[in-house]
């Protein structure tokens, strides 16, 4: 999973203040940098000049750029809309047709020899589109997709048409990439945040960020161009090895301990009605050791579990309640899920990659 912030240049932003974020940024896991050369808002004075030195360091830290463009925007950078070389002169990787480009210019587009990517916007894509670009025979291994970001309160789309935009591409094969907010440093004019989802707009961004993994997202991108330095390093320290849950531990010993901390569990292929059953765990049990009973209690929704003894061959399974199960003297409370993250128990499905982050009471 790559990881991205947003740079918005001519906005008022000081160049300095962009490159401490973008080296603060690549510090904590981040990876590529998207930015728009199609904002009516942006001093195009100064943003060449500003570009060129994102474009150095981000050269220097082998960090890829995205850049979100239109045929206007060719007007602004004074470029021929041919004159590919020109823009891979400037240190794009990656060109996001905004708006404004055919089915055909998009395809031939993705034959291009300059090494360059074409993003597509993943918020607007039907049917209609791909049986129009497949006519062109488009390069779909050179092909991405991003979805929008939404200035306006209440335009966001939601995650029913996210997950069937997604649900689409995924049929050709190709990478997506979605934004989330900060709460700190929205952008202007207008100062609402720069998701793609509207659920997320006052949302924390790690909750944000986790949610869309938990959507299946390749790739995430802070839509605003000056997060906190703790967002940054919320969002950085997300692994992408599954869909992360804070938890509080209720019995601490060394065997839930080394339960609680195992790296990533995989709920089962033929996952089950009630509870999230982890793949891993009974194998986790080491040296002929024995689970006693112990805080045989009701079990609340996201209460997680560990067999004891009582259930002899299924001793050592863990499992997370998708709801509230009644005590049972077979089975130990050994923690739960925080809350704010049971939401994100709905995500859990057939083979799906988990794990835990342990807070304090």
């Amino acid at each position: 999973m790559g990881k991205g912030i947003s740079v918005f240049l001519g906005m008022g932003y000081s160049l300095d203040s962009i490159l401490q974020i973008i080296k603060l940024s690549k510090e904590n896991g981040f990876d590529r940098i998207f930015t728009s050369f199609h904002i009516p808002e942006a001093n195009y004075d100064i943003v060449l000049e500003h570009f060129s030195e994102v474009s150095k360091l981000a050269q220097k830290l082998n960090m890829k750029i995205i850049a979100d463009i239109s045929p206007n925007a060719y007007n602004f950078l004074g470029i021929d809309e041919d004159d590919l070389a020109r823009v891979k002169d400037l240190g794009v990787d990656v060109l996001r047709l905004d708006f404004g480009y055919s089915e055909e210019f998009i395809a031939n587009l993705s034959r291009n020899r300059f090494g360059l990517k074409v993003e597509i916007n993943a918020s607007t894509v039907t049917e209609r589109f791909f049986d129009e670009l497949q006519k062109h025979t488009p390069n779909y291994s050179n092909i991405q997709a991003c979805h929008n970001y939404y200035p306006r309160k209440n335009t966001g789309i939601s995650e029913t048409l996210f997950i069937r935009k997604n649900q689409l591409l995924r049929r050709y094969g190709i990478r997506i990439s979605a934004f989330l907010p900060s709460l700190t440093g929205k952008r202007g004019p207008i100062y609402e945040g720069l998701p793609t989802l509207e659920a997320h707009r006052y949302l924390e961004s790690y909750t944000s960020a986790r949610h869309l993994i938990a959507l299946g997202v390749d790739d995430i991108f802070f839509g605003d161009g000056n997060p906190s330095n703790d967002e940054i390093l919320s969002v950085g320290a997300i692994k992408d090895t599954g869909i992360e849950l804070r938890v509080v531990a209720y019995v601490k010993n060394y065997i839930t301990q080394r339960y609680m901390e195992y790296a990533c569990y995989t709920n089962r292929a033929d996952c089950a009605q009630d509870v999230v059953r982890a793949v891993e765990s009974r194998r986790l049990l080491i040296n002929n050791e024995v689970i006693k009973a112990d805080n045989c209690v009701n079990r609340e929704k996201g209460s997680i579990t560990l067999d004891n003894e009582g259930y002899m061959r299924y001793m050592g399974e863990l499992q997370i309640t998708m709801k509230a199960l009644p005590q049972d003297n077979r089975v130990n409370v050994i923690g739960k899920v925080v809350e704010e993250d049971l939401f994100l128990l709905d995500y859990i499905n057939e083979e799906t990659k988990f794990y835990f982050k342990i807070i304090d009471n």
